[in-house]
């Protein structure tokens, strides 16, 4: 398991299993928090990303999406804000597909407000969702 850096209410780690889920934890997440989730498979394998939930403290508190196991992999996507809770949602939920076979998400948040948070869907080596 990763280890979270600052007093963390998600559940950081390694995920390695062909579908899964990725939460920041339950309730509202907590203020100033760093966590990291590396979701790990065999060399240039797709790993398909999609955001179910997300509401964050816009321009604040911000996910992170590489395509690769460190920061200094390509940098896929930053979420901030809300795209998607209750019955609000933008037309077009993003997936995000990471292809070097790892993909590294990490969490920030700061001092201040915060919000229910997200929950991103995975599958690893998976076709395209329609």
């Amino acid at each position: 398991m990763m280890a979270c850096i600052i007093g963390c209410s998600c559940f950081s780690g390694r995920l390695s299993e062909r579908i899964g889920s990725i939460h920041d934890g339950f309730g509202n997440y907590t203020a100033d928090v760093r966590c990291s989730w590396l979701i790990e498979s065999s060399p240039n394998t797709k790993i398909r990303m999609h955001v179910e939930q997300f509401a964050t403290e816009c321009g604040w508190d911000h996910l992170y999406i590489y395509d690769g196991d460190s920061v200094e992999a390509p940098l896929l996507a930053v979420f901030s804000g809300l795209m998607h809770k209750d019955s609000y949602h933008i037309r077009r939920v993003p997936e995000v597909i990471a292809r070097s076979g790892s993909a590294l998400l990490h969490f920030y948040s700061d001092v201040a407000y915060n919000m229910s948070g997200f929950n991103i869907t995975y599958k690893i080596n998976a076709c395209p969702s329609r």
